[in-house]
Order: structure tokens, then C-alpha cells, then sequence
């Protein structure tokens, strides 16, 4: 409780306290959570929503391709470039090259918060620092766990543990962190404030492929048997003690059919007339697909990725993985690196440094490409001969003897200031540059008559 009693010093003002002493009652079970979330977010559900198997892929996929990329510290350089910073020589680089929390690596959480974020458009991670504002944990929240306090211009975050495993990662029942402790990322913001959440925007989506899956439940719930009537020619009127012992002789007829699989036979005239929707007639499927296709639009998801093959073919199958990543990936990642810098680093440090995750790790890796483009970076010289073998994954050349570059003989290496710092082959320096003069006033003393001798077609 010790960061809480440094905020409540900073903003000691009478009854702001009473945000600290707010009673949070019982603690809530998954079951009892994921009921509360069902009934305090618009629109579809959360726990209903990670049963439509397509949102619940859309979300794995988009989480994984992002979690699984590099999240690396790097440094502004005079040129406009950057450099990764070595985690030996900096206290931040080394913080992301360890763990965030002593229970989850980088990977869980990163991809724990953009599971959340895909879902609600609301990802938080707390920060635990030390007395001197260094980062010592961050620990990443379920979106329902939080709730905002507002004081003034004061933004709170409320933070409850719902379990006795979050109570264990957050040291506490609950506990509150000021606004430059939270990492709050949020996409989609209409209000200013949080973010709008996908399950909201898309709840007639949603709906309608709840009500397909409701139907596919009760179609092939019986066993794939279709509900009909039983008819007759004969339109005399039965007797009603006869028509109720018929009507229970068919019920136990048909209930032994589905689940003792016994043949019915029918006598006297009657007939059996489905009078449910067939699914071909319904064209199930195309429907099923259509909606599959609205769920992956809600995510700018191409089908693809959640194995929806139609359509998609060798030939640009690359071209939607680059859109993909371009328009789907990138940026909600870059909204999480902008909030990470805006809240571990200094308006100073903002100024030098940032976070970045390795966009060429999001990408599917195509091995010829990345093949080809390794030899041609050997080949101008652009990396050593070590920094190729890491590539395929193979240690350095014994005795640093990989530690060169091939640079083109038939090259300049030219300054900012357009001087020769070494010349080419082809380039003459020094005693060749005399030599080449020389050549050229013996080429000017040739006669007319030697440079008119040449070759000719004859017939």
C-alpha cells in the first residue's frame, strides 16, 4: 500500500480520501465476473461473445500476431534513423528484455491486453514503480476489473481483484492508481475518454450469428431429425379419446425413432409430412460464410487468416497479408507503443527514445524472399557476413573472420560531400590516374588511316 499512500499525500485535500476507502464488498468468481460483464456492457455479451467461434479467432489471431513480434526499446538518431538500445546499457531496454510482472513474460501480456483491446477497445496494464519513479512492474488488468474515477481534471483507477490468483499478482483486494500509472489504450474513442467497444458496434453482427448458431443447435439437437405432422386422407372426424391416443402412440413412436433409432410404420392411410425448413433450402452454409465474413469485417480480418479459404488464392494471398498487417496490425500496435512511451518515459525521454514492435515479425515469412533479400545485403556490402548467419540461425565465423563486409570492386564509397573516399576499379587514383592520362594521349596520336580500318559485310 505504500504507492497508495504517496498518491493520496499528492492529492491530500479532505474527502478526495474517499476514494481510497471506497468498500468493494464480496469477492466475484469467473462465473459471477463474467455475468457481471454481461450485464454492464452494451450489446452483445462478452462470455457470449467468446462462443461465436470466428470473433474468438479474430481476437487469437490479431493478439498473436502482435504479441509474437519483438517489443523493443530503440533510440532517435541524428541521421532520422533509429537503434535498438543494448538492454546492458539501459535500465528500460533491460526491463523489456526480462519480465514485466513475476508472472507473466512480454508475450502473455501483450497478448493478454490485446485480446481485451480487440474485444472492448480498452486495455489496461498497471505500473508498479519504485520510489524514485522507476518501473518495476507492469501488470495487466481484465477490462471489467477497472473502473474510472474522476475528481476534478483527476483521472483514478479503481482496480478490483476478483480472484485469489489477481489478488496475488496485485499485492492487494484492490487498489488504486493515479492517471500516469495506468496504461490505458484505447481505440475507437468517441467520448474522449474509452474506447467504443467492438461488441457494441457490431451487436446486430453478433446477434444474428448468435440466432445461427441457435438454429444450428436445435436443427441437429434431436439428432439431425426434422419436426413434421401426421395427416391422413380420410377427413372424417376422429373421436376425441381416439385422436389423444394416437396423438401419444405418435409422440412415443417418434421419441423411440430418435433415440432408440426404431422404424415407424404407419397403417391405415397416415402419412408423415415434414414441416420444418430444410438447411440446402436455406442455404445454411452461404449464410453461415456471409456472417463469418461481417464478424472478420468488424476486425478489418481478412477471412483467410481464420481459415476461410474461399476466394483466397496463391496469387494474393500476399497482397492481403500485407493489407493485413498494414491496416489491422500496425495500427493498434502503435497505439500501444504510444501509450507505453507516454507513460514510462518523460516528456524529455519522448524526445529521444520510443517503442517499437518488429513490424517484419507480424508478417508471414515468406523463406525465398527473405532468402534472396539476405545475399543481396551481403552482396552490397550492406551487412557482415556474422549478421547473414544470424539470419538462417547459424553462429558467427570463428576468430571474428565474419566480421566483414563484400563491397563491389566496381564501386565509389562516396561522402555526404560527394568526395571519393575509395574509388572502384574502374575509378583512377594516384599513379593510375597518370597512367590513364598517358593511355589517353597515345589513343589521340593514331593516324586516320589506322581508325578507318574496320569491318564490313560483303556479298
Amino acid at each position: 500500500m505504500a504507492d497508495d499512500l504517496i498518491v493520496q499525500n499528492e492529492i491530500d485535500g479532505g474527502h478526495q480520501l474517499e476514494l481510497f476507502e471506497k468498500s468493494h464488498g464480496d469477492e466475484m468468481t469467473m462465473t459471477q465476473f463474467a455475468e457481471w460483464i454481461e450485464g454492464n456492457f452494451a450489446g452483445t455479451g462478452v462470455a457470449g461473445a467468446m462462443q461465436i467461434g470466428a470473433l474468438m479467432l479474430c481476437c487469437d489471431v490479431i493478439a498473436q500476431d502482435i504479441s509474437k513480434a519483438t517489443f523493443r526499446f530503440r533510440q532517435l538518431l541524428e541521421n532520422g534513423t533509429s537503434k535498438v538500445v543494448d538492454p546492458r546499457r539501459n535500465d528500460m531496454a533491460a526491463f523489456l528484455k526480462l519480465e514485466p510482472n513475476p508472472r507473466h513474460t512480454w508475450r502473455n501480456c501483450i497478448e493478454m491486453m490485446v485480446y481485451w483491446s480487440c474485444l472492448t477497445d480498452n486495455a489496461y496494464a498497471g505500473v508498479i514503480r519504485a520510489n524514485d519513479g522507476t518501473p518495476l512492474e507492469i501488470i495487466p488488468f481484465q477490462t471489467g476489473r477497472v473502473q474510472e474515477k474522476i475528481y476534478g481534471r483527476e483521472v483514478f483507477y479503481e482496480v478490483t481483484a476478483g480472484t485469489m490468483q489477481e489478488q496475488a499478482l496485485l499485492g492487494a483486494v484492490s487498489r488504486t492508481f493515479a492517471e500516469r500509472d495506468m496504461i490505458h489504450v484505447r481505440t475507437r474513442m468517441l467520448d474522449g475518454m474509452c474506447g467504443y467497444s467492438t461488441l457494441t458496434a457490431g451487436r446486430k453482427t453478433l446477434d444474428i450469428m448468435n440466432n445461427l448458431a441457435d438454429y444450428r443447435k436445435n436443427l441437429f439437437g434431436d439428432e439431425g431429425q426434422l419436426r413434421g405432422i401426421f395427416s391422413r386422407d380420410n377427413l372424417e372426424p376422429i373421436p376425441d379419446p381416439i385422436f389423444q391416443r394416437l396423438r401419444s402412440q405418435f409422440k412415443e413412436l417418434m421419441h423411440r425413432f430418435r433415440k432408440l433409432t426404431e422404424p415407424i410404420v404407419l397403417e391405415g392411410g397416415v402419412k408423415f409430412q415434414a414441416v420444418s425448413s430444410k438447411p440446402a433450402e436455406m442455404e445454411l452454409v452461404k449464410e453461415f460464410e456471409a456472417q463469418i465474413n461481417e464478424i472478420c469485417r468488424l476486425f478489418r480480418m481478412p477471412p483467410h487468416k481464420i481459415f476461410l479459404m474461399d476466394g483466397s488464392k496463391y496469387d494474393n494471398l500476399e497482397t492481403q497479408e500485407k493489407m493485413y498487417v498494414g491496416d489491422t496490425l500496425i495500427p493498434r500496435a502503435e497505439a500501444f507503443e504510444e501509450q507505453f512511451a507516454k507513460i514510462l518515459l518523460s516528456r524529455k525521454e519522448r524526445l529521444s527514445y520510443f517503442f517499437e514492435f518488429d513490424r517484419s515479425e507480424m508478417t508471414l515469412r515468406d523463406t525465398k524472399a527473405e532468402t534472396d533479400r539476405t545475399i543481396r545485403a551481403v552482396e552490397r556490402g550492406i551487412i557482415e557476413i556474422d549478421e547473414a548467419r544470424a539470419v538462417f540461425g547459424l553462429n558467427p565465423l570463428a576468430n571474428g573472420s565474419g566480421q566483414v563486409r563484400l563491397v563491389p570492386v566496381n564501386m565509389s564509397l562516396v561522402n555526404r560531400k560527394n568526395e571519393v573516399v575509395v574509388g572502384g576499379a574502374s575509378t583512377p587514383s594516384g599513379d593510375n590516374a597518370d597512367a590513364s592520362d598517358q593511355s589517353n594521349e597515345q589513343q589521340t596520336e593514331e593516324t586516320a588511316a589506322e581508325k578507318g580500318v574496320g569491318l564490313r559485310l560483303v556479298k
